[in-house]
């Protein structure tokens, strides 16, 4: 009689790593946000007459192991359903007696080039933030808006923010986007309450900027008629454009021009929701995608914004350069980053003003600190090789708490956790890191023999 034995899936075994082989999807695809793919069963044949009529039970430990399951750490060969996971995916972890460390490999060891384009890091997540006391959570939320609005003054006197990308618009930046960026510049020279503006200069500047936010309507309302399709770049261009003027008119104060900020509020939500789709149906073939990044970098500046194609000869897994990959990876992580940044923005003002609001939502982003900063695909592609890219699903963004230390996520990331979490959790921390780091710190300068001969003296 034959027996079948499932094996190892295939992401596992790429990564030496040891699988549960649950089904439909072990534990540690489950909590990565990967696909689970088994190869064909093997049925291992025994002899008739060997083969008791009753089986014992399979027990734990050595004594319950057996040829087909020593190839697995000596664990006997049963199968786990997602209800015997429960326990692994929403408390702690099965079969270890610490936290497992999954975060050091969630680029290194996902789908090759396509590691950011899984289908699953899609899927918005709606879980509640923890209840907090008023004031802490108006602290919180008033801290988000500020963090928003000086990125908004950096991404114009420094080239980059945490929202935007320094290398996003450099070969290709449409006309709104322009008309956003010289909006910014002007309403912090000559229209912001801290400037030092006159209030004839104040009105011409916000009497420019509401212009400006027409003029985007317009033009977005004529592409519509006239059929045009729009991209995964032009999508995510036109929400950080009007994004950029609700952040100034929702929050600066003139009663008349947050009044004609919050007739747009739905329309932003509108644009939001149409973006996080279009990337879905783009994405949905991540090699084709990578394909025709690489194809239109390499032909001219069109295409999904980016300029002329790569310098670089090394090819990082299905036959694209690093350049291709580190390009598809700015536009598609700007595009995770817009979409959170547009619907909390929004909700959150919705909250002030009415009491209450509805959750956002997140989606997963890339945490790992540094890779928005990397000034070259080398850079980029080295760190994700050695550091990890901490690209964690929306369900493991805990795992930070007992994994990881705050200096390992970037600012962007700081302020999703804090918010998702709530304050208490992050500045625990915050705290708990620093004192690590203080005790290190004194084991290091600690002199033993100099403490011992001191005392004998």
């Amino acid at each position: 009689m034959a027996t079948v034995w499932r094996r190892a899936c295939t992401n596992c075994t790429k990564s030496k790593r040891q699988c549960t082989k649950g089904v439909p999807a072990c534990r540690r695809c489950v909590d990565r946000g990967i696909p689970c793919v088994y190869p064909p069963a093997r049925r291992i044949a025994h002899a008739e007459a060997a083969e008791p009529t009753n089986p014992p039970p399979v027990t734990h430990g050595a004594g319950g192991s057996n040829a087909a399951g020593a190839g697995h750490l000596n664990f006997p060969p049963v199968q786990l359903t997602p209800a015997d996971l429960g326990g692994a995916i929403g408390g702690q972890p099965l079969l270890t007696e610490s936290p497992q460390p999954s975060l050091d490999d969630t680029a290194s060891a996902a789908s090759g080039d396509s590691w950011f384009l899984t289908p699953e890091s899609w899927i918005a997540d709606y879980t509640l933030p923890p209840n907090q006391p008023a004031a802490v959570q108006d602290s919180m939320l008033q801290r988000f808006i500020d963090g928003v609005q000086s990125w908004l003054k950096r991404w114009v006197t420094e080239g980059s923010s945490p929202l935007h990308h320094r290398h996003l618009y450099r070969e290709k930046m449409p006309r709104y986007v322009q008309d956003a960026y010289t909006a910014v510049t002007m309403y912090h020279t000559s229209a912001a309450r801290d400037s030092s503006a006159n209030a004839e200069a104040r009105a011409t500047a916000l009497r420019i900027l509401d212009d400006r936010v027409v003029q985007l309507l317009q033009d977005q309302a004529l592409e519509t008629s006239l059929g045009k399709e729009a991209d995964i770049f032009d999508h995510m261009s036109r929400v950080q454009a009007l994004l950029t003027y609700q952040t100034i008119r929702l929050f600066d104060g003139d009663v008349r021009m947050r009044a004609q900020a919050e007739d747009l509020v739905p329309t932003l939500f509108l644009w939001t929701k149409q973006l996080l789709d279009c990337a879905k149906e783009s994405l949905t073939r991540s090699s084709r995608f990578l394909a025709d990044l690489a194809s239109s970098n390499a032909g001219s500046s069109s295409g999904f914004g980016f300029g002329a194609g790569s310098t670089s000869s090394h090819s990082s897994g299905a036959g694209c350069s690093e350049d291709a990959v580190w390009r598809a990876w700015i536009l598609v992580e700007s595009v995770r980053r817009t979409w959170l940044v547009s619907n909390w923005l929004q909700e959150i003002y919705l909250y002030m003003k009415r009491g209450w609001g509805n959750c956002p939502g997140r989606v997963t982003i890339t945490m790992r600190g540094g890779l928005w900063d990397a000034a070259t695909p080398y850079a980029w592609s080295k760190a994700c090789r050695e550091q990890g890219a901490l690209f964690l699903p929306t369900t493991r963004t805990d795992s930070l708490f007992y994994e990881r230390c705050p200096e390992d996520i970037d600012e962007f990331s700081s302020f999703v956790v804090e918010i998702s979490y709530g304050v208490d959790k992050f500045e625990r921390w915050l705290g708990e890191s620093q004192e690590r780091r203080e005790r290190a710190l004194l084991l290091e300068s600690w002199d033993g023999d100099r403490v011992f001969e001191e005392m004998a003296r």
